[in-house]
């Protein structure tokens, strides 16, 4: 009889546990995914999809990291470590896609306020990070996390964001 209740608890249980993601997994998740909705001119040179993080020590740039086996549209991913003095326009040359974690934000987007044009895909994890000219944001709402886009940048962007991804996205400001 306790044999069959702990078998059956944990049939029950178990799937639960298994689901349970942290917020840095459901946002690297998220970026990944982003990518394969994204097109960059510089694609065709590259045969690389380049994600650059400014801590691969914790949060979303660790998750990504330890994947190595990942690809976009057939293309490897490489993941960077980056500094915090660099700017926009040494990233946009070798970066793709650059996530910026909240912590981070207030050190790095001045660096970045000159900055008309970008050919890197910026991503945060605030409002406040749109506002300062970051082109997205995911963003943690209760239990869910959000796709934010800032259209004003994105406009000035060089890359093009598929439809697809646009139509489950919320943008900022409205």
């Amino acid at each position: 009889m306790n044999l069959k209740l702990i078998l059956l608890s944990f049939i029950f249980f178990a799937p639960f546990s298994i689901l349970a993601k942290s917020p840095e997994q459901v946002k690297s998740a998220f970026l990944y995914q982003i990518s394969k909705f994204v097109e960059f001119a510089k694609a065709d040179e590259s045969q690389t999809m380049t994600f650059c993080f400014y801590d691969l020590h914790q949060g979303v740039g660790t998750v990504l990291n330890s994947t190595p086996s990942l690809s976009v549209n057939d293309k490897a991913i490489k993941i960077i470590l980056i500094d915090k003095k660099q700017q926009i326009s040494e990233l946009s040359r070798f970066c793709d896609i650059t996530y910026i974690d909240e912590t981070e934000e207030d050190d790095i987007i001045p660096l970045w306020i000159d900055t008309i044009s970008s050919d890197t895909l910026t991503v945060g994890e605030s409002i406040s990070f749109l506002e300062k000219g970051g082109i997205a944001a995911l963003i943690q709402e209760g239990n869910k996390i959000r796709l934010y886009i800032n259209k004003q940048q994105l406009l000035r962007s060089s890359f093009k964001v598929q439809s697809r991804l646009l139509a489950v996205s919320k943008f900022y400001p409205n």
